[in-house]
């Protein structure tokens, strides 16, 4: 399939053949957020993860396919290029949670500097 810019470049493509606009941000999102709970249904009430057969992670993959597609479409109508961002951005989650740190106390002194160290 491909890059992210790839499979949004397919969706955009699928979504103007058929005249879908997607002209409203909140209509996206709410999408976005209902299939996220379809999704949600399958881990439900599970304390770790299950072994899944192979009927159950194809209706699940699908499930993970909804909630990226609405994800990717948002992302494009807003002129938001996801790549890059991831990009950029994880380098600086390598740097706030170094190997071998304890997450949880790296989290604290994060919070705790009144700073969002992760946009400078």
């Amino acid at each position: 399939m491909g890059s992210i810019k790839s499979i949004t470049k397919k969706i955009s493509k699928f979504c103007e053949a058929r005249g879908w606009s997607h002209s409203n941000p909140t209509g996206l999102l709410t999408a976005t957020f209902s299939e996220l709970g379809e999704l949600a249904e399958h881990y439900q009430w599970q304390k770790e993860f299950k072994e899944f057969s192979e009927e159950e992670k194809k209706e699940i993959s699908y499930e993970f396919v909804d909630v990226l597609w609405y994800l990717f479409r948002l992302a494009e109508k807003s002129g938001i290029d996801i790549e890059k961002g991831f990009e950029e951005k994880f380098p600086k989650l390598e740097k706030k949670f170094p190997i071998g740190c304890n997450p949880k106390l790296q989290h604290d002194l994060y919070r705790k500097s009144g700073k969002n160290r992760l946009y400078e």
